[in-house]
């Protein structure tokens, strides 16, 4: 990944439980030109949120330990921020949920730029703003 995508400067809440992979996918979305916030909970994700932090994405993953998983977190975010794109990942292939993109564990670094771009752009027009 060695180009900038279309919404470079656009940004991301990752919230992702395992350590290496969180680490992995900040260093590819930061090298994207993405803007990151990082968290390891989604209980972390929301508080963030309700303090204020803006974002144009979520990206989380779906199964995390805890009281709130990916799924929960996701609802929130939608019926809260509404304007928040959303973007799910998992690595279990019976995890089929159909009310949000999910992206599938592994997943190439392209494959996640685009998913990201697609989820952009298809809350831009949910949002009824006009693309940069």
């Amino acid at each position: 990944m060695n180009t900038q995508s279309a919404n470079a400067g656009s940004h991301v809440l990752l919230v992702e439980d395992h350590p290496q992979l969180r680490r992995i996918l900040n260093q590819s979305l930061l090298a994207e030109g993405y803007q990151v916030s990082v968290t390891s909970a989604a209980a972390e994700a929301m508080d963030s949120l309700s303090a204020g932090l803006a974002v144009d994405l979520l990206l989380s993953d779906i199964r995390m330990p805890g009281p709130i998983d990916g799924l929960r977190l996701a609802r929130w975010v939608r019926d809260r921020h509404p304007r928040i794109a959303i973007l799910l990942q998992t690595g279990y292939t019976e995890t089929d949920h159909t009310e949000f993109r999910v992206l599938r564990k592994p997943f190439a670094p392209q494959e996640l730029v685009e998913a990201i771009e697609h989820a952009l752009a298809e809350q831009r027009v949910l949002s009824g703003d006009r693309p940069a």
